[in-house]
């Protein structure tokens, strides 16, 4: 029994070692699947370090390449900014150019239209002319009291026989008319009655003079500084044009005009603009801009023009070749800081262009509230023909001579006619204005009495 039972707890024992050995071996299968994995995992890991380094490195090179891309591109935008610079230069030099071409053609079909009107204007010329000789040798005479009483009109005699024809009209002889003719075209004074303090910088106010301050001055070269005035008529007569508005438009161009190259010119004026330059080359603003001249100077073929600026009533000065530009109108404050004489003033040229029905006083106190403002045109200088001058000074000078010759000769006659009385009665011989003289220097109230 011990026996059996000895080899029964033996098996047992075997049974139980042979279950512990398989135990082990499943035990070690699984190590050496794990230390296999590992292994594996080991070479995998090897060749993801192998394939990152090699990432990495491909990484720094594409890196690097970029860099170089990066800059290459900076450098092509530099390039291209400078080339859209250039295009936009381009691009307006070839908008002036073409509104140039416009102007410039413009210019060309209103010169074939001037010149198929020159035959027409050659000969009322040519007339005018005749007309002016004729009229410049009939002398202006006034006879000397005589206690011989005069003949009858209806015997159709003359004193001493002389057929001396009476024209009813203005004279442009005699030391009565040359003084009144000089003090008209003489320089503008404190005295003048029609004279106009000339304004200063300072009258302009900070924000207007900020916009000119840098704006480049002509200095035109004259021994007179451009003291020398001319007349409306005058400059009618030798540049064309009417003798009434402010933006003179030359339908037929007159000799000097059409040399010079001038087709329009403006004339403001001081008691109305006092903004207004007041030496040639000067910048300055005019308030030009009522009625049909609201749309006037936006458009830049219509924005060059001769200025001529009134200092006083029969007084224009020549200031130079100017661009007027269209800014801002006047704010209230501007408005109310001119002088009282040159807002009435204004407000009976707005009521006249505008039309307006209200009064001056209703249109003031609109330019007060800031119903209605005034418009302001900028004038800046771009040149100034020493050579137009020049010519017109000339002119007005030759003119003046001619009338001190005339005065001369007139004096003459006076002296070598007899002297007749009548009862208070004066006799002139009178004739018609020559073509050359100014309308405004024309003696209105000379006497007339028909004998």
């Amino acid at each position: 029994m011990d026996h059996n039972k000895y080899h029964i707890e033996t098996l047992e024992q075997l049974v139980d070692a042979k279950k512990e050995a398989q135990v082990l071996r499943e035990r070690l299968t699984r190590l050496e699947d794990a230390v296999n994995e590992r292994d594996r995992l080991n070479v995998l890991i090897q060749a993801k370090n192998g394939q990152a380094e090699t990432e990495t490195r491909q990484l720094h090179e594409r890196n690097s390449t970029l860099e170089q891309d990066v800059m290459r591109l900076q450098d092509e935008n530099v390039a291209l900014q400078h080339a859209t610079e250039e295009h936009d230069a381009l691009r307006r030099s070839l908008e002036l150019s073409t509104q140039d071409a416009l102007t410039k053609q413009q210019k060309v079909d209103t010169l074939e239209k001037r010149l198929r009107e020159l035959t027409e204007e050659k000969e009322a010329l040519t007339r005018e002319l005749q007309l002016g000789q004729a009229t410049a040798r009939v002398v202006r005479v006034e006879v000397g009291v005589n206690t011989n009483p005069l003949p009858s009109p209806s015997h159709g005699s003359k004193p001493n026989g002389a057929n001396l024809s009476v024209i009813r009209g203005a004279s442009t002889a005699g030391p009565l008319f040359r003084a009144r003719h000089l003090k008209q075209e003489a320089p503008a004074t404190a005295d003048t009655p029609a004279a106009y303090s000339p304004s200063n910088p300072s009258q302009i106010p900070a924000t207007r003079t900020r916009l000119i301050a840098n704006v480049p001055q002509v200095i035109p070269d004259l021994p007179d500084d451009g003291s020398t005035c001319f007349s409306r008529p005058f400059l009618s007569i030798h540049l064309g044009g009417g003798s009434q508005s402010l933006i003179v438009k030359i339908g037929c161009q007159k000799t000097l005009s059409k040399k010079f190259g001038i087709t329009s010119y403006l004339c403001p004026n001081l008691w109305e603009n006092p903004w207004c330059p007041t030496r040639p080359g000067m910048a300055g603003y005019m308030f030009v801009g009522l009625g049909d001249e609201i749309h006037r100077f936006v458009r830049p073929e219509d924005q060059v023009h001769e200025l001529f600026v009134g200092v006083a009533k029969t007084n224009y000065k020549l200031m130079g070749r100017y661009q007027a530009h269209r800014v801002e109108p006047l704010t209230v404050a501007e408005w109310q800081s001119l002088p009282d004489n040159v807002r009435s003033k204004y407000c009976e040229t707005t009521q006249r262009k505008s039309k307006d029905s209200r009064s001056v006083e209703d249109i003031n106190a609109a330019y007060e509230s800031g119903e209605l403002r005034a418009p302001c045109v900028k004038l800046t200088c771009i040149d100034f023909k020493e050579n137009l001058y020049n010519s017109l000074k000339a002119r007005k000078t030759a003119q003046y001579s001619t009338i001190e010759s005339s005065a001369s000769s007139q004096c003459s006659v006076k002296r070598h006619l007899p002297a007749r009385r009548s009862s208070n009665k004066r006799r002139r011989i009178e004739h018609e204005h020559d073509s050359d003289v100014d309308d405004d220097s024309i003696d209105c109230d000379s006497e007339y009495v028909e004998t």
